[in-house]
């Protein structure tokens, strides 16, 4: 009782507790010691360690007392007839196959099965943060592209409003920019929410609080590696997989522990009898339950359809973190074509507004220079979400691949 309350008050600890800005490796840590799941996962470990010891034991043995023959008339006389008896007698339960010896395996194996569990916990944690500090850093670096924008619009408008005179449409235009301000703005609120969520998500999954992120996630380039490699990698490392094959070698003991138990205990009794007027005796007797072959050949059958169901468990896991891999690989190709297009785009704005700043010591339009810069934004902001789709990629490519840290 005491360690339960130590552990909840350190769980409350830990939930007030505010950390200031931590690299990746440090949020991760935090959050493996304080998640709350890993403690359940952590105390089923335990009772399982516990059930291991108690299905290898023999069934306590049973103490019996009694008079026999007692007398209505006189139930506590010793006189009445010599067939009254009193006696002690201990029977005790004797295994005759290893069903105890298979139980304690399957404990075991069950306990096996809760640290594959904790296993993909540990994976899911660090997806989990890996997603935070990319959604915050990619909410900062959306920040920074519209505050450096916002602050360039605003010597400009008061040139637009003068040269309306001059310029045909510049109202117009002028009506559009404050619009487009005013989108920004909104886009800005938007990616502040976002690194607050990113904030809340990391409470939620370590139970702490934490100011700012310090780091970014370093990407893998997982779309330059062959995926045959990252497939054999996926087979050897996924926790999911493991798992499953933890819960196929307990179904495996379930089939092995219903044959051990069509062969059936014996119970063995023992007594002394004291008798009145007659020699006292030990009695010795030996018990064997009937029908029970037809009952455990069933409960066999039962086991061997749950390896059954166990062997499809694994090829359907198989089968969905191999495409998974394989569609996410697509996706990540995909993203990196879609982002080399933007950066040419992006070559191509410069260019254009550099023409464009030239032109203006001949005339040229001032307006146009301003919305060039304004595609340059827009497509500095494409960018940063084809950065933000691309880390997503590789953060779910980590976590089919078991990736930890």
């Amino acid at each position: 009782m005491k360690k339960i309350y130590i552990t909840l008050l350190l769980s409350l600890s830990f939930l007030s507790q505010t950390v200031k800005a931590q690299i990746l490796q440090e949020v991760i840590e935090y959050s493996k010691k304080n998640n709350y799941q890993l403690q359940i996962l952590q105390e089923e470990s335990e009772i399982l360690s516990r059930e291991s010891d108690i299905a290898s034991t023999w069934d306590d043995p049973i103490l019996k007392a009694g008079i026999n023959d007692v007398q209505a008339q006189k139930p506590f006389s010793r006189t009445q007839e010599a067939m009254q008896n009193q006696f002690v007698a201990v029977s005790q339960k004797i295994p005759l196959s290893n069903h105890l010896k298979i139980s304690s395996a399957i404990a075991q194996q069950k306990r096996e099965v809760i640290e594959e569990q904790k296993d993909i916990l540990f994976v899911n944690i660090a997806f989990g943060v890996r997603k935070s500090f990319i959604d915050a850093t990619n909410s900062q670096k959306t920040l920074d592209i519209l505050d450096e924008y916002i602050e360039f619009l605003k010597h400009p408008l008061e040139l637009i409003i003068n040269l309306s005179a001059i310029e045909k449409q510049t109202i117009e235009r002028y009506i559009k920019t404050q619009l487009l301000q005013q989108s920004y703005r909104l886009q800005r609120e938007n990616a502040l929410q976002r690194i607050k969520i990113a904030k809340e998500n990391i409470e939620l999954i370590g139970n702490f609080q934490i100011e700012s992120f310090s780091d970014e996630v370093e990407l893998k380039d997982y779309h330059l590696q062959p995926f045959d490699m990252l497939l054999t990698q996926l087979l050897e490392q996924s926790p999911e997989l493991k798992r499953v094959l933890s819960q196929r070698e307990v179904a495996t003991h379930g089939v092995a522990l219903a044959s051990a138990q069509e062969q059936a205990d014996i119970t063995v009794t023992t007594g002394f009898y004291q008798r009145f007027d007659k020699n006292d005796y030990l009695s010795f007797s030996i018990s064997y339950p009937l029908f029970i072959r037809n009952k455990q050949s069933n409960r066999k059958a039962q086991a061997m359809r749950r390896v059954n169901i166990q062997e499809i468990t694994y090829k359907k896991i198989k089968t969905q973190l191999a495409q998974g891999l394989k569609i996410t690989l697509h996706q990540l190709q995909a993203h990196h074509q879609e982002l080399e297009i933007l950066e040419q785009n992006a070559q191509k704005i410069e260019q254009l507004i550099n023409n464009a700043k030239l032109e203006l010591a001949g005339g040229g339009s001032l307006l146009h220079y301003y919305e060039l810069f304004t595609q340059k934004v827009n497509n500095q902001l494409a960018i940063n979400k084809k950065h933000l789709a691309i880390a997503l990629d590789e953060n779910q490519i980590d976590q089919l691949l078991g990736v930890t840290q």
